[in-house]
């Protein structure tokens, strides 16, 4: 995924103090706002999922060029969801392997 350039500056305040706000009396071009973007859970749902769920779920990240080159490859190929995943497995086995256990792992890349 690709930041796009809006031609204008980020500007936080403008979207807490205005572009968020209906009938804003004075609002300015200002590209959206950058965040950090976090797994949020549930008690409910940790308490269903388990250990091993929260476990993944706090080791898993990726940079936008990791999962952005996938998500191109599947729009040119017009690939589904499940051939997308797989390339994703075979090409990037340092990204995905910290995130499982190592049998994990090794039934992934036998699987592929």
């Amino acid at each position: 995924m690709v930041r796009l350039d809006w031609g204008v500056e980020e500007t936080p305040e403008m979207w807490a103090s205005c572009i968020t706000v209906a009938d804003c009396p004075e609002p300015h071009p200002a590209a959206w706002p950058t965040g950090h973007v976090c797994t949020l859970v549930s008690t409910s749902f940790s308490e269903r999922a388990g250990p091993e769920v929260l476990d993944y779920l706090n080791k898993r990240a990726w940079s936008n060029d990791t999962v952005g080159k996938p998500m191109a490859r599947m729009t040119d190929n017009q690939a589904t969801g499940e051939e997308g995943a797989i390339q994703f497995l075979k090409e990037n086995e340092a990204a995905w392997t910290p995130w499982v256990t190592p049998e994990a792992a090794e039934k992934i890349k036998a699987s592929l």
